[in-house]
């Protein structure tokens, strides 16, 4: 039974491994990245093999990111650490058992089930879902949109705001629809939305929920709107 467990061991752990890099996924995501680059951003973290500089702006510019990114640095290693003492002490202890048909009956069952959790869409909408719903509950204003300063200018400043969570009073409503340069006394110089720059912004334009959107007016208007201590 020894071979046994050191296999079901192995499976188990792998299950915990993908499921913690799907819930830093998520975690990443609310934090205004888009799926792809959320995942790329937990793996990257999870097994502490770095991203490229381009890339690591995506975290450095986000306090919340940062805060994630520190976290799965240390789990991913202390969990890599922790599963190859495990591993290597349980199939050192059953080195000299054979493998049978109970053993290849478990390596097929969890093979089959990591590859049914990894490819049903269902089941990671549910886990996702779940995921988001606590960290929503528990993290208290974690993943308000962030704000980074470029200039200020006597009682304005120039800031580029990662769209974390689009403000109720302007998701799906153009700039012309808010009258947002009058309502708001705020200007969007410049949005960018994935690999898309908008450089030259027009009245029915949108701010969408992942934009980095760049803007001009009082500090308190961004503060107020978007709900974040500058």
């Amino acid at each position: 039974m020894g071979l046994n467990l050191s296999l079901v061991s192995f499976f188990i752990l792998v299950i915990a491994y993908l499921a913690v890099i799907e819930i830093f996924t998520v975690l990443f995501r609310l934090t205004g990245l888009r799926e792809d680059k959320a995942r790329f951003q937990a793996i990257s973290c999870m097994t502490n093999s770095g991203f490229t500089t381009k890339e690591s702006e995506l975290i450095l510019n986000s306090t919340a990111r940062r805060h994630l990114a520190r976290i799965m640095m240390v789990f991913g290693y202390l969990f890599a650490v922790t599963s190859v003492s495990i591993l290597v002490n349980l199939f050192i202890r059953s080195s000299g058992d054979q493998f049978n048909g109970w053993t290849i009956l478990y390596s097929l069952g969890f093979l089959v089930i990591i590859i049914v959790i990894t490819r049903s869409k269902w089941i990671i909408g549910k886990f996702d879902r779940l995921v988001e719903r606590l960290a929503r509950n528990k993290s208290k204003g974690a993943f308000y949109n962030n704000v980074r300063i470029l200039e200020m200018l006597h009682d304005k400043l120039i800031a580029e705001i990662f769209i974390t969570c689009i403000p109720p009073e302007i998701d799906k409503k153009t700039l012309l629809e808010m009258n947002f340069r009058h309502t708001y006394k705020l200007n969007v110089l410049l949005i960018k939305r994935g690999n898309t720059i908008i450089d030259h912004v027009i009245a029915t334009d949108q701010i969408k929920q992942g934009d980095r959107i760049f803007v001009y007016g009082p500090k308190d208007e961004i503060m107020n709107l978007f709900k974040d201590k500058i």
